[in-house]
């Protein structure tokens, strides 16, 4: 399986509805069922930022960390996809008129993103998650951004990061951190194809279930 986004998360005193919302969410994602037939947004998030895209702004990436945290302060029940989707996204996505509606959109952010050369995709869940990615990155530049944002953004975070790879997924590297308001914050990588050298870079955060 190779999913576009996975957020792993090994806390065992998580609640259960907590649990519940992470599943619902990889779910809805990983295109099981078909919760995510036309997730896709307008486009964007791949791809450099050279030229006339947007720069590198760690400051602005912790920004929308903190927004986010604070966002998603308090839990599922106050998160509107669609609501969410009219405030950060360049366009919203069609896939929110459909009957029923997906779990989890794609979209490009209203304020563009770029780490690291790589223009980053925004995502937004049902369950309480928000969440920016790059996709068909390399291995070391995937690795590259999951230990800038660690290092980067680690002042959002309440407590140090802990690892949240899981032992049935050696290839995925995800670490968490609490923040003040009860959202998480989740950073890491995945390959997506590793016989082409393609990884999946994901910064999300995620409400108090």
């Amino acid at each position: 399986m190779r999913p576009l986004l996975v957020l792993v998360l090994a806390c065992v005193a998580c609640t259960s509805a907590t649990e519940k919302s992470r599943e619902a969410w990889d779910k809805a994602v990983s295109g099981r069922g078909g919760s995510s037939k036309g997730a896709g947004g307008s486009g964007g998030g791949r791809g450099s930022t050279r030229g006339n895209g947007p720069r590198d702004n760690w400051q602005a990436l912790a920004q929308f960390t903190t927004d986010a945290s604070e966002t998603l302060s308090g839990g599922s029940t106050t998160v509107s996809v669609p609501r969410l989707a009219k405030q950060m996204c360049s366009e919203v996505p069609e896939a929110l008129s459909e009957d029923p509606p997906p779990d989890a959109v794609r979209c490009a952010p209203r304020s563009p993103f770029a780490a690291l050369g790589h223009e980053l995709e925004l995502e937004l869940g049902r369950d309480s998650t928000i969440g920016l990615v790059a996709r068909d990155l390399s291995d070391q530049d995937s690795g590259e951004l999951v230990r800038q944002a660690m290092q980067r953004l680690r002042g959002i975070c309440r407590e140090p990061w802990v690892s949240a790879s899981r032992a049935d997924n050696a290839l995925a590297d995800f670490h968490r951190c609490p923040t003040a308001t009860g959202a998480e914050v989740v950073v890491g990588r995945f390959p997506t194809n590793l016989a082409a050298g393609q990884w999946h870079f994901s910064l999300a955060v995620l409400g108090p279930g």
